[in-house]
């Protein structure tokens, strides 16, 4: 390993943890930390997640739980009582397309389950450990569509800014521990999530993501205090005056989904 490599390790390891990890954004994140240094555990829903553990390069350890399922997190505490876990990253999440009021009762809980809830009992349960010993990491998998009320995704985009405010206000908290917490502000990411929507490609800004990219940076921004805007064009969202932060989220948000978001 390289000196930067060994102390990413030192400093977030031996083992990091991610949620949703079997595809997309969560796979990206769990490679990423294989490469510096960190053994993973991978955590999602999928059966298929212990196959894509197994191929990965590095130590590393499935564990099949929905984070919908208020067993969760006692199953993955379970599957780690040996492991000392230095980072984890709350990746998982839930998303409806489409009207609020189209959305189903069965959805709309979901959605505040698994972006919400998991994420609040996920930090809660690795984050004594890490303070006890003076360093370590959360990282919460947040959106653009956090930055104002986003028409098109709105119980989603509540539910990102509800991690994003989680992940400052601890990141605040525990500004002297040693413990980092960042928030990744990520874009739209061409993902097998995102794909599963269609999407007006022809009416986005700028093309999908790599998550790969996005990933890479936010690692590199983790022991930086507040949030990590991974494009941008977040930066200039961000910049705006609330009001037309929510116009033109809106606006873009909903020209993307034409046949699921309906006037």
């Amino acid at each position: 390993y390289t000196p930067a490599v060994t102390a990413f390790a030192g400093r977030y390891g031996p083992w990091a943890l991610v949620t949703g990890a079997a595809q997309g954004v969560g796979l990206a994140f769990s490679e990423a930390l294989l490469a510096r240094g960190c053994s993973v555990v991978l955590v999602d829903q999928l059966p298929s997640v212990v196959d894509v553990a197994a191929d990965l390069a590095g130590e590393t350890r499935a564990v099949v739980a929905d984070l919908a399922d208020a067993t969760w997190l006692d199953q993955v505490v379970a599957a780690t009582a040996d492991l000392e876990i230095g980072l984890a990253v709350a990746n998982a999440a839930v998303s409806f397309v489409g009207r609020f009021l189209d959305q189903s009762a069965a959805s709309r809980l979901a959605t505040v389950q698994v972006n919400c809830l998991a994420t609040t009992e996920l930090a809660a349960w690795v984050l004594p450990a890490m303070v006890s010993r003076g360093r370590g990491g959360f990282i919460v998998t947040s959106s653009g569509s956090a930055l104002a009320g986003t028409a098109g995704v709105a119980s989603y985009s509540a539910s990102k800014a509800f991690g994003l405010n989680l992940a400052e206000a601890l990141g605040w908290e525990l500004r002297e521990s040693g413990v980092d917490v960042k928030a990744v502000v990520a874009p739209a990411m061409d993902t097998p999530g995102w794909r599963s929507h269609a999407v007006e490609e022809a009416n986005m800004f700028q093309p999908a993501a790599d998550p790969r990219a996005v990933v890479e940076a936010a690692l590199d921004h983790l022991p930086e205090p507040g949030w990590f805007l991974a494009d941008p064009s977040l930066e200039f969202v961000a910049g705006m005056e609330r009001n037309e932060r929510v116009e033109v989220l809106s606006r873009a948000t909903t020209a993307l989904y034409p046949t699921e978001y309906r006037r």
